[in-house]
């Protein structure tokens, strides 16, 4: 049975709302509006984070906080982008610290093993990529880097896979950060309580 005659007109009209969405996705104003809806959501999962589980270790709660506060001045500047990245990397730094230590001793597939490490390494690469087109940034953020690059490769040896993985999209998620242009990152070392924006 041949189709109806109106189909044609409502394939283009699916055609030029697809279109509508493409262009919509690249003006600047909604480039910058979205980025500032993902800090607010990824600020909201680290306080939660913080406040419903037990407390992180000294060295993990200092980067946490330390990024939320470079993620505060970026928003207090414009830069949305930039503090969406930085507390993106402090929700999966979280989410690693938090990790159950015995779910790690269950046993895994080896397909599952062998996906996990490809992710991992997938991870690790564009994280390596996008780090080393920066020149130079705050010590701060450099330092928690360059932690969770060796944490994740540390956590993938003892077979924490969860872990590895979270502590890999943290290193991911700063290696985007750019702190090149008119508004530089500080070091992040004044403590301020995560709240929402």
């Amino acid at each position: 049975m041949p189709p109806p005659k109106k189909a044609p007109k409502k394939a283009a009209k699916k055609t030029i709302k697809k279109v509508a969405k493409k262009v919509a996705k690249h003006h600047p104003a909604h480039d910058q509006g979205s980025d500032l809806r993902r800090a607010y959501e990824h600020m909201s999962r680290v306080e939660i984070l913080q406040s419903c589980h037990a407390p992180l270790k000294l060295s993990d709660a200092k980067a946490v906080t330390a990024l939320a506060t470079m993620a505060r001045q970026q928003l207090q500047t414009g830069s949305n982008k930039e503090a969406a990245n930085l507390l993106r990397g402090s929700e999966h730094l979280s989410f690693a610290a938090l990790a159950d230590e015995g779910s790690d001793k269950i046993q895994l597939s080896d397909e599952l093993v062998q996906s996990i490490t490809e992710q991992f390494d997938e991870l690790s690469e564009k994280a390596d990529k996008h780090w080393e087109e920066h020149e130079e940034g705050p010590a701060v953020l450099t330092a928690v880097y360059e932690k969770l690059r060796k944490s994740a490769a540390k956590a993938l040896k003892h077979g924490a896979y969860y872990q590895a993985l979270e502590l890999a999209r943290a290193a991911e998620a700063l290696a985007h950060v750019r702190w090149d242009g008119p508004h530089k990152l500080e070091d992040g070392k004044k403590p301020r309580k995560l709240t929402a924006v």
